[in-house]
């Protein structure tokens, strides 16, 4: 049997003010044909895990098509998707026959003219292969779950946590419900509850708060056999456009009924606890003087509303505002995107005195710069791995990076932002993040994971950006209404 396998990852913000052109994803991720089957050696990834099952099936030939990832951000510029996609479905049309498709999406993808990708994606796929091929889809926990995708999928499989650490066991369950459905042992059967809802992604974690209870519930019942697989999607929040929302997906071995019905118990329990997933956040200099008052080693502040992870643009200066104003003596580790001021600082070399704005360069309707001056304590060329839980082996690359300092106060700033989920950020630069009182990380959850050992506290704070927790402070104008946080309304769950 052959089976192909492509990859077209992506996740929107509507409120980024930069656009997702062809460049981002040659940065990120960009490999076509074999190359997806030599590149996931090491790598706790989605791609890693489904090839790891379907090329140990000794009947099984996989054909890979196309592999592209870029960092969050604006919808897609119109232009690159249509190419990317043309030549994704060109690829899975030259390699027709085939018996079956895999395919790792985020599922919060949009487009300029396209705002649900991933549907569009699979519709097209469906539209070439016919209805009775199973197409097996894995999702991004903050998927923006459609019924055109539902529709077009034979099955949706998306993580179990957040912070995102079975990326590489979500590709293996995709790819064993897909194995399972060729060798006739599984009749997959799938049922969508959707909800008029979008939450935090700071409380929407798999180890406890509101969403675990039901993450929790759908594990059980995939323990017990009752489901092929449940998907909880706390959607990405940040879509300004129709039909979006949080939702539930459960796949059955052939009983649809049962798919319905637990797909709206888990989706009823998760309307009911709507409230519960909005955080609490600590202004800047509040936080700062809490962070010292204490008796916590090492404090890290959440600034994720400017989480590059999120689609924002990494460029806030709202945290290093109130430290300079705080004239703080403990060490503080901060990071923040400003490409001119790495231009000032190569060219003004190691252990050099300069002054730049910092910050606000990418997003000036959210943050202003800050004046800065301080030494150039060292120079990097920003790439490093992940290794912690979470993507561990995956290659960020900051691009050029320097790390300014002043007094106890170390800066980190890149031309590029990158997911920082993980410490290696830091101590690739020579930064041990246990060493400081405060470090800065620019992620909603996912940072929780690689953290757990560092992190004595943690305070969410109150920052603008364009991933900020205050749904309801976000200039939205397309989103469906009306919507949870930003309307108050009843709803009773259904499933479909």
């Amino acid at each position: 049997m052959r089976v192909a396998f492509g990859l077209f990852q992506h996740e929107a913000n509507s409120f980024c003010p930069q656009p997702t052109n062809l460049a981002g994803f040659q940065r990120h991720y960009y490999k076509a044909g074999a190359e997806l089957l030599e590149t996931t050696r090491g790598i706790a990834t989605e791609d890693a895990g489904a090839l790891a099952v379907l090329c140990s099936q000794p009947d099984i030939e996989v054909v890979p098509l196309l592999g592209v990832k870029a960092g969050s951000g604006a919808a897609i510029e119109r232009d690159t998707y249509q190419s990317l996609r043309d030549d994704l479905l060109r690829r899975l049309e030259a390699a027709m026959p085939v018996d079956g498709l895999l395919l790792v999406l985020h599922g919060a993808m949009m487009a300029e003219g396209e705002d649900d990708a991933s549907g569009d994606i699979l519709a097209a796929a469906r539209q070439l292969l016919g209805e009775g091929m199973p197409i097996v889809v894995s999702l991004d926990l903050h998927a923006n779950v459609t019924c055109r995708m539902a529709k077009m999928a034979t099955a949706l499989v998306g993580y179990h946590t957040a912070p995102h650490i079975d990326l590489y066991e979500t590709g293996q369950r995709a790819a064993e419900i897909l194995v399972d459905t060729l060798h006739g042992k599984i009749q997959p059967q799938m049922a969508l509850c959707r909800l008029p809802l979008i939450v935090p992604a700071e409380n929407a974690r798999h180890t406890d708060g509101p969403l675990a209870d039901i993450i929790n519930r759908a594990l059980e019942l995939e323990l017990r056999g009752e489901i092929l697989h449940g998907g909880v999607y706390p959607v990405q929040p940040w879509l300004d456009a129709p039909d979006v929302g949080c939702s539930v997906v459960v796949v059955t071995d052939k009983d649809a009924a049962r798919a319905h019905s637990y797909a709206l118990e888990m989706g009823s329990a998760f309307w009911q606890r709507r409230t519960d997933f909005i955080p609490e956040l600590v202004t800047p200099a509040a936080a700062i003087a809490k962070a010292l008052d204490g008796e916590a080693r090492t404090v890290i502040l959440c600034d994720s509303s400017d989480a590059p992870s999120s689609g924002a643009t990494g460029d806030s200066s709202s945290l290093l505002h109130a430290l300079l104003a705080s004239e703080i003596n403990a060490e503080v580790l901060t990071n923040v995107v400003d490409a001119p001021a790495v231009e000032r600082a190569c060219q003004a070399g190691v252990d050099a005195e300069i002054e730049v704005d910092l910050g606000g360069s990418l997003a000036p309707q959210y943050y202003q710069p800050v004046r800065f001056r301080g030494i150039v304590k060292s120079l990097h060329n920003g790439v490093f791995r992940f290794k912690g839980q979470g993507m561990r082996g995956v290659t960020m690359r900051m691009g050029r990076t320097a790390v300014l300092e002043r007094g106890s106060l170390r800066v980190v700033v890149m031309e590029h932002g990158v997911t920082q989920w993980d410490p290696e950020l830091y101590r690739s630069l020579g930064l041990e993040p246990k060493d400081a009182r405060i470090v800065q990380v620019k992620s909603p959850a996912a940072f929780r994971a690689a953290y757990a050992d560092i992190a004595d506290e943690i305070i969410l704070l109150d920052t603008p950006g364009a991933a900020s927790p205050k749904l309801t402070s976000l200039a939205w104008q397309r989103l469906s209404r009306p919507i949870y946080p930003l309307d108050d309304l009843e709803h009773t769950p259904m499933a479909e």
